[in-house]
């Protein structure tokens, strides 16, 4: 039984498995996609829950399964036997994309799908607040990140829960690499795990740094999204993970675009989720 406490646990159930299907509703790649609770900018008291991924995840396909944690009977608890499968099909009225085209994100707006499901799903999401400006001293080269995702398909299909990896900064992530808002990290990226939420440790960084740690503070920071894995002599076409498979020659760096680039696509999502409701009233 899991009672999920610590941050890191709260990770693997705000982090979910993106399933596209054809069109004849069988599943022919998957992607990682993680769930942010947003406020909308003129009134706090109503959010949405995004689901974010990568732009090539989620806008060549118009149908995808997400597979959500049921409550145990009577509790709030997570049950890791009973799942909810939700198709979510021609989902384009909910999708927003980044508006920088050189920015691989996206997300879709699940506030309904989680009405539909009821008090009886369970899931955690993030927030804002957690994610890293960039102007944090502990964000170094050479730092230690975690990441969690579906690498090649590879989970706890038992408990339907992602697998977390760990790597570390490779290029100064407060310079944009190849002059793109987006850093390197030396760590096994395998097709798959696009979409994954990267993380910082913010205590362990500071222990790194030689700096005396002050206070409890939240010690996790979101710093990054993956969005592509390196291979020999190029950069593996940003694809999900194909489930015929495919061979490549992984050299063990991953593209991360920074999480600084959320603010434009969260923007989006929450001027097109006020545009819609006010086309309803």
């Amino acid at each position: 039984m899991i009672n999920p406490k610590s941050f890191l646990e709260q990770i693997l159930f705000s982090t979910l498995r993106i399933e596209l299907l054809d069109n004849a509703n069988n599943p022919q790649s998957i992607g990682t996609g993680f769930l942010v609770r947003v406020n909308f900018l003129d009134d706090p008291t109503k959010n949405l829950i995004l689901l974010i991924s990568n732009k090539h995840v989620l806008e060549k396909n118009n149908k995808v399964n997400l597979i959500f944690h049921k409550k145990k009977q009577n509790s709030d608890l997570p049950s890791l036997k009973d799942f909810f499968i939700f198709r979510a099909d021609g989902y384009e009225g909910a999708l927003s994309i980044h508006p920088d085209p050189k920015i691989d994100l996206a997300c879709i707006n699940i506030s309904n799908v989680i009405s539909q499901l009821g008090p009886q799903v369970y899931f955690k999401f993030l927030e804002k607040t957690i994610f890293a400006n960039f102007n944090e001293a502990e964000l170094d080269v050479g730092q230690k990140v975690i990441f969690a995702g579906y690498p090649n398909d590879r989970y706890d299909q038992k408990h339907n829960l992602p697998i977390m990896r760990s790597g570390i900064i490779a290029s100064h992530p407060k310079l944009d690499y190849n002059g793109e808002k987006q850093f390197i990290i030396d760590a096994q990226v395998f097709p798959g795990s696009s979409g994954s939420p990267v993380f910082l440790n913010m205590k362990e960084a500071q222990y790194n740094r030689g700096q005396i740690i002050l206070g409890e503070g939240f010690p996790y920071l979101l710093i990054g999204i993956v969005a592509a894995t390196m291979i020999r002599n190029n950069i593996i076409e940003p694809l999900p993970t194909n489930l015929l498979g495919v061979s490549q020659e992984i050299i063990g760096l991953g593209l991360v675009f920074k999480a600084t680039t959320l603010d434009d696509l969260i923007n989006e999502a929450i001027k097109k989720a006020q545009d819609n409701e006010a086309n309803e009233s």
